[in-house]
């Protein structure tokens, strides 16, 4: 499913969110709370290095990480789905379908 955008452009215009402590690009909001009405507390963590941070933000804001977040799941699902084609013999052909519509349960013990 598109929605007409093209993806290379729409990349363009995504926000980067860098760790303030080792600059990765992999940081992550861990939790949401709304604050009042147009303020949200966001705590935001870096798998590198450990890094967090507390964060209240505004709309705007909001919208901004809310863009980071997406973009950064996408490139995952892009790169998800190379892995499948690469290892397409010894993998679930349908992992990728499944990530992409919430399908997938949690690993058996």
């Amino acid at each position: 499913m598109t929605n007409g955008m093209d993806n290379d452009a729409f990349r363009a215009l995504a926000p980067n969110i860098f760790c303030r402590s080792c600059a990765s690009p992999l940081v992550q909001a861990a939790d949401w709370e709304q604050e009042e009405e147009p303020l949200w507390g966001v705590r935001l963590w870096c798998p590198d290095c450990g890094f967090e941070q507390a964060a209240v933000l505004d709309r705007a804001q909001l919208l901004y990480l809310s863009l980071a977040v997406e973009e950064g799941f996408a490139w995952m699902l892009d790169a998800l789905a190379q892995l499948n084609v690469a290892n397409f013999a010894t993998m679930d052909p349908d992992l990728v379908q499944r990530a992409r519509t919430d399908r997938i349960g949690p690993a058996g013990r």
